[in-house]
């Protein structure tokens, strides 16, 4: 994403290079945006989560935390509910979170230790190419874990009371976004205990202020969690998948996954360091050239998957995913870029820019390529599906309807804009006008039983549920390449009549 192919860039003055890095970023997620809305497409799961989800503002929408649907919903307000809202808002979050970290680190840091520094984002998959896919709620929190970096480094550089009142509001945006959010300012000030400039800058009575106010800002999105935990806590199933083909226990399980996830995820950056500095061969500075801020970092991301490891073999988890160390992952692969930016040469740091360049357009190209062909969740034909369930209600049927999963859920919701998405209800209530009742991807009549119950309708119920099946096409897929889903249909007595 930043390539510097001649000594004519280091030339040239620090700020004009911090413009040139910067508007490349930027440049780089204009072209994300654009290209996403040009090739349209279905929406992935967690995109179709805000179309459905993302229509108002609510201090709570189930599982997740609200911030990342309240910006949505701004999107959508502003845009209408359409793919490039969705795209331009994540890509937005995405451009704030490479920023964030290119001028936290530009606080103290040199252009070319900071430009390796944030390339550390960029080479993390589950950041550069899950979090551009399919990512949203995630996306809230690395934005905000960036931006918290950012003031910390700059209550380093230069002391200022009002540095403890933005960091409250960064940790109440990031408090609002994803719970694993809290490790990454715990492990940052944790870690900063053997740094004594940092430990003196950060380990003040003034960060309790920030505290103070963060909790203020929390109080009514917390509260409703407390109240709503049957909602708050509905997908913590996720975190016990277990497969029973596996010869390990559940724990064994979750521990296997933890260590497979962790050096999965920082697998590219400890490739493209070792390869960068093979040539010469030199030895990591000892004169301090990253100010102990990749020492720092590391320790940090350290801490974070120790704390992990910790609550996983506590909880008993068995399915842990690369995103939810994130908060531990990034300071670990920023902070070794960092570190390890000290041991190479300006040559081999141009090499690694170039690679990253290299990679920036991979990854935009990889992008495109699977919208534009392939039997994926991206080209599906959910738009048939809708057609298909409207011919088996009656004409001018006012039509809700469930779905296992979001995908089904937003899709359906954004080619039929007037139904009315059931988990999207605040109360869990089906009007009296309603009177057809779809239930979407099972064949399982209990789980249309339990629908039924889910928003007390059995009452209202005319018949049998009717079970049908739905064969969809993809967009550049041959005819004979398609998807079955499965469905029920509910007629209801329409109590508004």
């Amino acid at each position: 994403m930043a390539m510097t192919s001649a000594p004519r860039f280091t030339s040239m003055s620090e700020p004009t290079q911090d413009r040139i890095f910067l508007g490349l970023v930027l440049g780089y997620f204009m072209v994300q945006t654009i290209l996403r809305t040009a090739l349209g497409g279905s929406f992935e799961m967690d995109e179709a989560e805000m179309i459905a989800m993302a229509r108002d503002f609510r201090l709570g929408y189930g599982p997740q935390l609200p911030l990342f649907n309240w910006l949505q919903a701004a999107g959508f307000k502003l845009f209408g509910v359409n793919t490039f809202a969705l795209t331009a808002t994540k890509n937005g979050l995405l451009c704030l979170t490479y920023a964030g970290a290119y001028v936290g680190l530009r606080q103290k840091l040199p252009v070319r230790l900071s430009i390796l520094g944030t390339l550390g984002l960029l080479l993390l998959p589950n950041l550069s190419w899950e979090g551009q896919r399919a990512g949203s709620h995630t996306i809230a929190m690395l934005a905000a874990m960036s931006w918290c970096f950012w003031v910390l480094i700059r209550q380093w550089r230069s002391p200022r009371f009002w540095h403890w009142i933005v960091f409250g509001f960064l940790l109440a945006a990031g408090g609002l976004s994803k719970y694993n959010f809290w490790l990454f300012p715990l492990t940052l000030f944790l870690a900063a205990f053997w740094h004594p400039e940092l430990r003196a800058a950060l380990w003040r009575r003034e960060a309790l202020i920030s505290l103070v106010l963060a909790g203020l800002l929390l109080i009514l999105p917390y509260g409703w969690i407390v109240t709503h935990m049957d909602q708050a806590l509905s997908s913590t199933r996720k975190f016990y998948y277990y497969s029973n083909e596996s010869t390990l226990s559940p724990r064994q399980q979750g521990l296997t996954e933890f260590v497979t996830q962790s050096l999965l995820a920082l697998l590219l950056t400890l490739l493209t360091l070792f390869f960068a500095w093979l040539p010469a061969r030199k030895t990591l500075s000892s004169t301090g050239d990253d100010l102990g801020i990749g020492p720092w970092l590391i320790r940090a991301g350290l801490l974070g998957l120790l704390l992990s490891l910790g609550g996983i073999v506590i909880s008993g988890t068995s399915d842990v995913q690369a995103r939810w160390l994130l908060p531990a992952l990034i300071p670990l692969s920023v902070g070794l870029m960092v570190r390890g930016g000290t041991a190479l040469s300006t040559r081999a740091s141009r090499n690694i820019m170039r690679f990253c360049a290299v990679l920036a357009l991979l990854l935009i190209a990889a992008m495109a390529d699977i919208r534009l062909r392939g039997a994926g969740s991206d080209s599906m034909r959910v738009d048939l599906l809708a057609d298909e369930i409207e011919s088996h209600c009656a004409p001018g049927s006012s039509i809700a309807f469930d779905s296992m999963g979001y995908y089904f859920l937003g899709n359906l919701k954004y080619h039929r804009p007037d139904w009315l998405a059931l988990p999207a209800q605040p109360e869990r209530s089906v009007p009296e006008s309603v009177s057809c009742l779809v239930v979407v991807n099972t064949d399982e009549p209990a789980r249309a039983e339990a629908v039924l119950q889910t928003y007390n309708v059995a009452s209202r119920v005319i018949g049998i549920p009717q079970h049908f099946t739905a064969t969809l096409p993809y967009r550049f897929e041959p005819p004979e390449v398609t998807k079955t889903v499965p469905y029920f249909i509910i007629q209801l007595k329409n109590g508004a009549q």
